[in-house]
């Protein structure tokens, strides 16, 4: 009963405002997005430029040079140092690269990287899932019953996650260790599960589908899959975690229409519900956060597509300290959860874009 109180107290000091948000423009076009975003807070993703192409960007540098003869390219990830992965399409064919400042490096055709750690190691897909360290590639390989892998994820230690096929049409989420190798993850009584994003420890998370089709975002922790829930519709997804084990991703609402969401302690919040009201923002997905709890994704900006980026606030500072007391015993867990629900009623208001995002626009295959 005391965690009841406990949190009953300190309902004084929550405000609708969490995060502030930056729109990051375009670059004369319609639309952008953005997918990561590095220890710096430095956001990386792409931008329809004034000639109806995509162009890879860093809210840092602008514009990224795609290669020579490229018509579109997009960027994915970005570590601590600021090296960029993503491609570059070269006579409608996909080339990885790896952007250093200026630089753009060729890694060669049917190449798709999708991340990069803070020690440079890359990893994407070629038809299978790779890791390429110190220009020397690792083929990670396929899941018993599979011809096809990518990798979407890599953490510091070099852990990686991603999904693969294992039969025709029937796609797992994966966990890969240099240790031992690629681990398939479950499902949630349906027939798909994909793997997006892994944090320092270790903890997975993604999408994996219901006995109806529908997917609902996961956590996983070892072989241990959590379902997420959704903000009321029938489907969510996540993106990526962070060190603090704060989750991004977006769900579908009850009238079909999505909103990005963060995640922590047990609780799905609306995005939109925590920055400024009468912002112009709806926020649509959330691809990339932090350790700093940063968050980048896409929204409309009075009603037109805009990558944004979210900073924080004190007040979320307080909450997450706050939610992370001591975890109570079974006797008063669900009073607890109460206690919660009661506190944040502001924020319990209560499309598969990152898989449309890499099946339409840089098919791996």
């Amino acid at each position: 009963m005391r965690s009841l109180i406990l949190f009953f107290s300190f309902s004084p000091i929550y405000a609708s405002t969490i995060y502030s948000i930056a729109d990051l423009g375009t670059l004369g076009g319609s639309s952008s997005v953005a997918f990561g975003i590095n220890s710096a807070g430095t956001a990386v993703g792409w931008m329809e430029n004034a000639s109806g192409n995509m162009s890879a960007f860093s809210s840092l540098a602008g514009s990224l040079s795609g290669l020579p003869g490229s018509s579109d390219s997009y960027a994915y990830g970005m570590n601590a140092s600021g090296n960029i992965v993503g491609i570059s399409y070269v006579n409608g064919q996909a080339r990885g690269v790896i952007w250093n400042g200026a630089s753009a490096a060729d890694l060669g055709e049917g190449i798709f990287a999708t991340g990069i750690n803070d020690s440079g190691a890359v990893i994407g897909s070629n038809g299978h899932a790779f890791l390429l360290v110190n220009g020397v590639y690792q083929d990670l390989g396929v899941l018993p019953g599979g011809d096809w892998s990518a990798a979407y994820s890599i953490n510091n230690s070099g852990e990686v996650v991603g999904y693969g096929d294992i039969a025709p049409g029937v796609f797992r989420a994966f966990t890969w260790t240099p240790s031992g190798g690629l681990t398939q993850l479950g499902t949630f009584g349906g027939r798909n599960s994909y793997a997006a994003g892994i944090n320092a420890g270790g903890e997975v998370v993604g999408n994996a589908s219901l006995p109806d089709g529908y997917n609902h975002a996961f956590l996983a922790i070892g072989a241990l899959m959590t379902d997420l829930g959704t903000l009321g519709g029938a489907s969510s997804f996540a993106y990526a975690i962070n060190n603090d084990g704060t989750i991004v991703g977006y769900s579908w609402l009850s009238d079909g229409e999505t909103h990005a969401f963060v995640y922590f302690n047990g609780i799905m919040l609306d995005l939109n519900s925590l920055i400024p009201s009468g912002s112009g923002w709806d926020l649509l997905e959330a691809y990339g956060i932090n350790n700093a709890g940063q968050i980048v994704g896409e929204g409309l900006l009075n009603r037109q597509s805009h990558a944004f980026l979210l900073d924080p606030g004190p007040q979320f500072a307080r909450v997450a300290s706050l939610s992370q007391t001591a975890a109570p015993d079974p006797g008063t867990a669900s009073l607890t959860g109460v206690g919660i629900a009661l506190l944040l009623p502001a924020y319990l208001g209560y499309r598969a874009r990152l898989f449309m995002i890499f099946r339409k626009r840089a098919r791996l295959t």
